[in-house]
C-alpha cells in the first residue's frame, strides 16, 4: 500500500470520528436544552395552578363573607347588601365576580315592595329582609337579594327551578353542606356577553348546643352565592399567560364544553412544542386544564445551541480535513519534487535532442569562430545542397554558407547561395542568429535555417502574373475593385482610377467610395440599389450603368459588374469583387443605332402607308369585276404591306421603350368593354386561321386602371399569337378573373406546346420558337417583348402556362380601380401608329 493510500485512509477515519463526535455533542446539547425547557414550562404551569388555587380561595372567602352577613343579622336589607358589596369592591377588586347575593328554595315571597310573606319582610330598598327557616329542599329556587342590583334585576324572585344546572348544584350543596358550582350557564339563560356560572354555599343557623356535628347543624336558611365571569376566572393567572403559554379548560370531561382562557393565540399554530394536562376538582366540578406553549416561549428556548455545537463540530471536522489534506499534499509535493529533480537532467537532454532533431527546421550550433559543433538532421539535409560531400561536424560555416557574416547582429536575414552545379537553381535561405553563453562563459551561436527557395520562386511568379494581368487590364481598359465589406476598406487597380479619372493614392483606406461624389445624382441610387440587392443575396450579380463627371466636365458612361466573392456562415456578405469599364463610346454608337432605326422606320412608314392606301383603292375598284391575275397580285401586295407596317410599328415601339419615351395614360376602364372590342378587332384575323374566339366576361362589372390603347395592343398581340398557333377548328378563349387587388385577363388556345428550351427567352426581343426562313406563321418576334414592357409599365405582371396536353395560356394582370366610375363607351380604338401617320 502506497503512502498516499495510507494517508487517505487515516484521513477518512479521523474525519468520521470527528463527525461522530459532533453528532454526539449535538444530541447531548439537545437533550439538556429539552430538559431545561420542560422544567421552565412546568414552573410556569405551577405558577398558574397556584394562582388558580388562590383565586378559588378568594371566591370561597367571598361566599363566607356573604354567609357571615346573613348569619350576623337575620334581617338584611338590600341597602346593607349593597353597602357590603361596595365595601368589598366586588367589581373593582374581584374582576371574576359579576354579582353576590342570597337565594332560598322558597318562592312564595313576592318582589320588593309587596306584602310580607313566608319569613321575608320587604317594604322598600331600605326595608329589612327577615331570614327565617325555609323549606329544606324544593324544586323552586329564588334569589332574594343580589348586588350589584340594577344589571341583575331580572334574577330577583325568578324561579331557577327551570334551570337544571343551578337547581342540581343547589340540591348538591344542601346535601353535602359544601359550595357547589352550577357549571357554565347557557347564553340564553344568563343573557350576558360572557359565560357565567353560579357558586352556591348553603347557610345554616348555628346548632344549639354548638357541639353538634357537621351533619347535625341547625336549620337551613338558604344559599349565599356569587355569579362569576367564567373566562376571567382563568385569565391573567400569571404575567406569562397569553404571552408564553395558553390555557384551555374542559368542564366535567365534556369535550364540547371547552373554554379557551386566552383569545390571542398565534394564528396557524396547531401543534405546540410543550403541553401539560392537569385535572382539578373545584366546587363539585371536575376541570381539565391543558397548558400549551406559545411560539414566543419556544423561540426563547436554547434550541440554537445544539445547531451551534453541530456547526462548530462541522467546522472543526473541516479544519481537520483541510489540515490533513495540506499535509498529504505537502508530502506528495515533496516526493514529486524529488522525483522531478531526479528526472530533470534526462528531460532536458531529451528535449534538446527533440528540438535539434526536428526535420522541419535546420538548427546549427557553432563556436564564435564559426566552427560547427552540432547540427541536426534537417541542417545536414539543407547544407548538403551547398556542399554534398562535406562533413558538417568540425567544418567551418564559411565553407558551407560563404555569404553569411558570422559577426553580424542577431536576428533574421535572407541569404542567397549560388547553385552547387549548373543544372540547379540558386538557393535562398532564411537565417536567424542567436548568440548565448555557456556555463563556462564560452560564446556560442545558434543558427536556425529555413529553405525559402520555393517560396521566393512562387512569389516571383505571382509578381510576374500580376504584372501581366495589369498590362492586360490596361490594354482592355478594365478597372478592377475589391471591397472588404466587413472592414469597410477597398483595393482598386490603376485602370480603375484611370477610367474614373481619380488620382491613385496607395495610402487611401477606401478609394472605392470616392466615385460616389463624382457620380450623377440620378445614377447613384441605381448603383447602390443594385449592390445592396446583390449583398442581400437577392441577385447573383450587381449590374449598373452610371455617369461620372470627367476632367473636362463631360459625363462619361461607366458599366459596373460585381459579385459577392465571400460570405460568412450566416450568409453575411464579406467581400465584393467587380470590374468597371468606360462604355461612353459604345453608348454613343448604340444611341446612333437607335436614331438610325427610328429615322428609317419613320421614313419607311410614310411611303408604306401611301402604297397600302393605293392598293386598297385598286382592290376596291376590282370589286364587282371578273377576277383575274391582277386581283391576286393586289391582295398579295396589301398583305405584305400590312406585315411591313406591323414590323415598322413594332420597331418604333421597341425604340420608344428603350429610350423611355413610351407614354401611357391610365384611367378606370370596364373589363367587359375591353374584351368585347378586342374580340371584334380579331374576328377577321381569326377566321383566316379557321379559329373561333370566345369571350367569358365576368358576371358583374369590373373596373381596372389601365391605358385602353395599350391594353388593347397587348390583347391584340396575345390573341393574334393564339389564333396563329391554335389548331384549325378550335376555339380561343378570352376571359377575366376577379382577384383581391387586380384583375387577371387570360388568353387560352389549344395548339402545339411551347418548347421547353424556348420558355426562358420567350419574352426577349426577336425571339421565336422557329427561327428558320420558312416559318409558316410569320411575325417579328417583338410582340411579346413589347407586351411585357407595356403591362409592367402599367403596374401589372405577365406570364404563361404551357402544359403537355396542347393547352397554352398567356395571362396578364391589371390593377383594380377601387370605387371608380366606369368610363363612357368609346368607339373602337384606332391604332396609335396610324393616327401618328
Amino acid at each position: 500500500m502506497t503512502y498516499d493510500v495510507k494517508a487517505k485512509w487515516i484521513q477518512k477515519i479521523v474525519l468520521v470520528f470527528c463527525l461522530g463526535l459532533s453528532f454526539l455533542c449535538f444530541q447531548m446539547v439537545h437533550n439538556i436544552a429539552e430538559r431545561r425547557s420542560n422544567e421552565s414550562f412546568k414552573v410556569l404551569v405551577d405558577q398558574g395552578s397556584a394562582s388558580l388555587n388562590r383565586r378559588g380561595e378568594d371566591l370561597n372567602r367571598t361566599l363566607d363573607g356573604v354567609a357571615g352577613l346573613i348569619l350576623a343579622s337575620y334581617s338584611v336589607s338590600p341597602a346593607e347588601m349593597a353597602r357590603y358589596a361596595q365595601a368589598l369592591k366586588v367589581v373593582e377588586n374581584m374582576p371574576p365576580l359579576d354579582a353576590i347575593g342570597f337565594a332560598t328554595f322558597d318562592k312564595s315571597v313576592p318582589r320588593l315592595g309587596t306584602a310580607e310573606n313566608s319569613g321575608w319582610t320587604i317594604d322598600d330598598h331600605n326595608a329589612t329582609i327577615t331570614v327565617t327557616a325555609t323549606d329544606p329542599i324544593s324544586d323552586h329556587l329564588s334569589i332574594r337579594v343580589m348586588e350589584p342590583g340594577p344589571p341583575n334585576m331580572r334574577f330577583l324572585d325568578a324561579d331557577f327551578g327551570s334551570n337544571p344546572q343551578i337547581l342540581t348544584a343547589a340540591k348538591t350543596a344542601f346535601e353535602t353542606r359544601e359550595t357547589q358550582s352550577s357549571g357554565v350557564l347557557p347564553p340564553a339563560f344568563s343573557s350576558a356577553a360572557h359565560p357565567q356560572a353560579f357558586l352556591l354555599k348553603p347557610v345554616f343557623k348555628p346548632a344549639q348546643p354548638p357541639t353538634l356535628t357537621h351533619t347535625q347543624q341547625g336549620e337551613f336558611l338558604g344559599f349565599a352565592f356569587v355569579v362569576v365571569n367564567v373566562p376571567q376566572v382563568f385569565q391573567d393567572l400569571t404575567i406569562s399567560q397569553g404571552k408564553l403559554l395558553d390555557l384551555n379548560i374542559v368542564f366535567d370531561g365534556n369535550e364540547t364544553e371547552v373554554l379557551e382562557a386566552d383569545q390571542q393565540s398565534a394564528p396557524g399554530v396547531t401543534s405546540p412544542e410543550y403541553s401539560i394536562l392537569r385535572s382539578a376538582h373545584r366546587f363539585g366540578k371536575s376541570i381539565s386544564l391543558r397548558w400549551d406553549s406559545r411560539p414566543e416561549f419556544e423561540a426563547e428556548q436554547p434550541f440554537r445551541a445544539r445547531w451551534f455545537v453541530l456547526g462548530l463540530g462541522f467546522l472543526i471536522t473541516a479544519l481537520v480535513g483541510v489540515n490533513s489534506s495540506i499535509l498529504i499534499k505537502r508530502n506528495r509535493t515533496i516526493s514529486e519534487l524529488v522525483r522531478r529533480k531526479s528526472r530533470e537532467i534526462a528531460t532536458r537532454t531529451m528535449e534538446k535532442r527533440a528540438i535539434l532533431g526536428n526535420a522541419m527546421l535546420a538548427i546549427v550550433s557553432v563556436t564564435q569562430s564559426g566552427r560547427i559543433i552540432h547540427a541536426n538532421e534537417a541542417s545536414r539535409k539543407f547544407l548538403s545542397l551547398t556542399a554534398p560531400d562535406a562533413d558538417l561536424n568540425g567544418t567551418n560555416l564559411a565553407e558551407l554558407l560563404p555569404g553569411f557574416d558570422i559577426t553580424s547582429a542577431d536576428g533574421w536575414t535572407k541569404l542567397a547561395v549560388p547553385a552547387p552545379h549548373a543544372d540547379a537553381e540558386p538557393l535562398v535561405f532564411e537565417v536567424e542568429k542567436k548568440t548565448w553563453q555557456t556555463a563556462d562563459g564560452e560564446t556560442r551561436i545558434t543558427l536556425l535555417l529555413r529553405d525559402i527557395t520555393v517560396n521566393e520562386r512562387l512569389a516571383q511568379e505571382v509578381a510576374e502574373t500580376e504584372q501581366r494581368l495589369n498590362l492586360a487590364l490596361i490594354g482592355a481598359e478594365i478597372g478592377v475593385f475589391d471591397v472588404n465589406l466587413a472592414q469597410n476598406t477597398s483595393v482598386v487597380s490603376e485602370t480603375w482610377c484611370k477610367s474614373l479619372h481619380i488620382a491613385a493614392e496607395p495610402a487611401r483606406r477606401n478609394p472605392y467610395v470616392e466615385q460616389f461624389s463624382r457620380m450623377h445624382p440620378d445614377d447613384l441610387a441605381v448603383l447602390q440599389k443594385a449592390e445592396a440587392t446583390c449583398i442581400a443575396g437577392l441577385s447573383d450579380r450587381a449590374e449598373a450603368r452610371f455617369r461620372i463627371r470627367g476632367e473636362n466636365g463631360e459625363w462619361r458612361w461607366i458599366k459596373s459588374e460585381a459579385v459577392i466573392a465571400e460570405r460568412a456562415k450566416d450568409g453575411t456578405a464579406l467581400r465584393m469583387l467587380g470590374i468597371q469599364t468606360d462604355i461612353t463610346e459604345s453608348y454613343k454608337l448604340e444611341q446612333m443605332k437607335r436614331d438610325f432605326v427610328a429615322t428609317v422606320s419613320h421614313e419607311l412608314r410614310t411611303p408604306l402607308t401611301s402604297v397600302n392606301g393605293a392598293l386598297a383603292l385598286m382592290q376596291a375598284q376590282q370589286q364587282g369585276k371578273k377576277p383575274d391575275g391582277s386581283a391576286r397580285l393586289i391582295e398579295i401586295g396589301i398583305k405584305n404591306c400590312d406585315r411591313l407596317l406591323s414590323l415598322v410599328n413594332d420597331i418604333l415601339d421597341m425604340e420608344k421603350i428603350n429610350t423611355g419615351n413610351m407614354r401611357h395614360d391610365t384611367q378606370p376602364e370596364d373589363v367587359a368593354d375591353i374584351l368585347r372590342l378586342a374580340t371584334e378587332q380579331l374576328e377577321t384575323y381569326a377566321s383566316q386561321w379557321n379559329v373561333n374566339v370566345e369571350v367569358n366576361a365576368p358576371a358583374f362589372a369590373q373596373c381596372i386602371r389601365t391605358d385602353k390603347k395599350r391594353v388593347m395592343q397587348v390583347l391584340t398581340n396575345l390573341l393574334s399569337n393564339a389564333c396563329k398557333f391554335a389548331y384549325s377548328g378550335t376555339t380561343v378563349c378570352l376571359s377575366a378573373e376577379h382577384m383581391p387587388d387586380c384583375t387577371k385577363i387570360s388568353v387560352r388556345n389549344v395548339g402545339p406546346s411551347i418548347p421547353e428550351e424556348f420558355r426562358d427567352k420567350i419574352f426577349q426581343p426577336f425571339s421565336q420558337a422557329d427561327n428558320s426562313n420558312t416559318r409558316e406563321r410569320g411575325g417579328t418576334g417583338l410582340g411579346l417583348n413589347i407586351s411585357r414592357h407595356l403591362v409592367e409599365a402599367m403596374g401589372g405582371t405577365i406570364g404563361f402556362e404551357s402544359g403537355k396536353d396542347d393547352e397554352t395560356v398567356f395571362w396578364f394582370t391589371c390593377p383594380r380601380a377601387m370605387d371608380a366610375p366606369l368610363p363612357e363607351q368609346q368607339d373602337p380604338l384606332v391604332d396609335e401608329h396610324q393616327n401618328a401617320a
